[in-house]
């Protein structure tokens, strides 16, 4: 009996309660309704057409046409060169629907046994490569094998121009270039080059990094798992490894913390922490963008929990995080810097550790205060830093070195082009350019003088460094046996009396330069005058 009543409310409990399936078909619905009901976004406004891109155009119908490789060689290398200022356009081309057939541009391919993914763009399970195999990989190259194919075979040529444009793409090393690759690889049309586009993308690294991370974070799944085997593939998987990818080029840097910013990636927290007091003003700010945008955006999911396994095989008595989220990963950042950098004992506290009853007692802090108060601490120990430099500068200059000092405000201008020394830098630099004139050394008297121009454009003696740079530059022109006259030119009409001021004579390359035309003028009018004379002897004599 008691059996029966426990088979009856069983039946009546699973009879209640809805199949998990039926739930999620459910909430899938429910998703699509409200994707549904968001308004479409407006259409992209028509993109202005570069200057190369009908001439990369014709390249590309080069390619198509053929007939020969000589002549979709000569082709190739011209869109290659074209390909920086024709991107988009060569996107474009590469996306548009294709005259030869799927199958038969896939056909093509499989000629040159190239790998090829099926109908949904999955390959056949591969071995394992080793470094050998995976090295031989990145090396393959379809072109030479392409362009020895039979130039009659149906779809060759298109196989050949969307080849030679994925490849002009990478060679750019432009970040714009890897969105166009990376969707070549799952477009209808274009998906067969799944692999060619792979290898280019890694080719096009660091550049490719920003776009692959991005995309590493897609919601679509295939899309998302290309682009981590890319990463994985080139090591740049790591964000700091990534950011260490870029490292010389600050535009490149900037864009992968942008990326890791619009992602939130979680993996990121630290990479971005360590380039909040970077050398380089503008790495600096983006960087410390990026991470306010950590602590003060929209909240991140809470992590999944479940009962975690403690040393000696027993579970967890409560569920704990299986991760922390972002948020909590950048306020323990801000904890140990404040812990370390003003000596402030802020626990950290760890919500996947320990097996404690109760609530965390655990200091909360205001992550938006400290981190200002961070960022403050960084940019005074800078300034203490900076000064300390520039004053070591000055003492170098005062005691003539003007050598190293120079070297010394070099070094601090490239980290901070916008320092507030410029105009004492300015004098330094002239008095330099002074210096290197005397030794005629003139190439670099020229370099000095620009630099004290461009440090203080408006300052009192700008017109004076800016004749005394073209001054010498036309020096340098001379010594080189070129024409230093326009140079010249420009130096007398800045400073009428720069000539005397600069210390050269009259007889100087600016003295001779300007008579030089001077003397042609009159060669040039007695010639003529000659000319008239003999012509009005001429006409006398016929008359007489």
């Amino acid at each position: 009996m008691r059996r029966a009543l426990v088979l009856v409310l069983l039946a009546t409990t699973v009879a209640v309660m809805p199949p998990a399936h039926a739930e999620k078909k459910k909430k899938d619905k429910q998703a699509e309704k409200e994707k549904a009901a968001k308004p479409a976004p407006p259409p992209a406004p028509p993109r202005t057409p570069g200057p190369d891109d009908a001439k990369a155009k014709a390249a590309l119908e080069k390619i198509v046409a053929g007939p020969d490789r000589a002549a979709r060689e000569a082709a190739i290398k011209e869109l290659t060169a074209l390909a920086p200022n024709a991107i988009d356009t060569i996107g474009e081309w590469l996306a548009r629907p294709h005259t030869a057939s799927i199958e038969e541009r896939r056909a093509v391919l499989n000629e040159i046994k190239a790998q090829v993914p099926d109908k949904t763009g999955k390959f056949s399970t591969p071995q394992r490569q080793n470094a050998k195999e995976r090295k031989a990989d990145d090396d393959l190259d379809w072109q030479p094998k392409l362009l020895e194919l039979d130039p009659s075979m149906p779809g060759v040529g298109e196989v050949i121009a969307d080849d030679a444009a994925i490849r002009a793409l990478s060679a750019t090393k432009d970040v714009r270039a890897a969105k166009p690759i990376f969707d070549a690889a799952f477009l209808e049309e274009t998906m067969i080059y799944r692999d060619e586009c792979g290898r280019y993308l890694r080719k096009l690294e660091p550049h490719s990094i920003p776009l692959l991370t991005k995309e590493s974070t897609a919601k679509n799944y295939d899309r998302k798992r290309y682009a981590t085997f890319q990463l994985e593939r080139l090591d740049r998987q790591e964000p700091g490894k990534a950011l260490a990818s870029a490292a010389g080029n600050e535009a490149l840097t900037i864009a992968i913390l942008e990326t890791f910013q619009s992602t939130k990636l979680r993996e990121a927290v630290h990479a971005v922490w360590t380039k909040v007091n970077d050398d380089a003003p503008r790495i600096r700010a983006a960087a410390r963008t990026a991470f306010m945008d950590y602590i003060t955006g929209p909240p991140p999911p809470p992590a999944p929990k479940k009962k975690l396994q403690l040393p000696g095989g027993k579970l967890t008595k409560k569920e704990k995080p299986m991760y922390l989220t972002y948020r909590e990963l950048a306020d323990n950042e801000l904890r140990t810097a404040a812990n370390e950098l003003l000596h402030e004992d802020y626990p950290l506290d760890d919500p996947t550790l320990g097996d404690y009853e109760g609530t965390s007692k655990t200091v909360k802090i205001d992550q938006v205060e400290l981190a200002k108060r961070l960022f403050e601490f960084y940019d005074n120990d800078r300034r203490q830093k900076d000064s300390a430099q520039w004053l070591a500068a000055k003492a170098k200059a005062d005691a003539g070195d003007l050598t190293a000092a120079t070297q010394m405000l070099d070094r601090l201008l490239a980290t901070n082009p916008q320092r507030g020394e410029r105009e004492n830098m300015a004098l330094i630099y002239a008095k330099w350019g002074k210096q290197l004139e005397e030794k005629q050394q003139w190439p670099e008297a020229a370099a000095a003088y620009s630099k004290a121009h461009g440090l203080d454009p408006k300052g009192k003696g700008a017109t004076h460094a800016l004749a005394a740079h073209h001054y010498a530059a036309g020096k340098a022109l001379e010594a080189a046996g070129k024409d230093g006259g326009p140079d010249f030119r420009k130096a007398v009409a800045l400073e009428p009396d720069f000539e005397s001021s600069s210390g050269e004579s009259s007889s100087s390359g600016l003295g001779s330069s300007s008579t030089k035309p001077v003397w042609m003028l009159y060669a040039a009018i007695v010639a003529g005058c000659l000319a008239m004379l003999l012509f009005a002897a001429a006409m006398v004599r016929r008359r007489a």
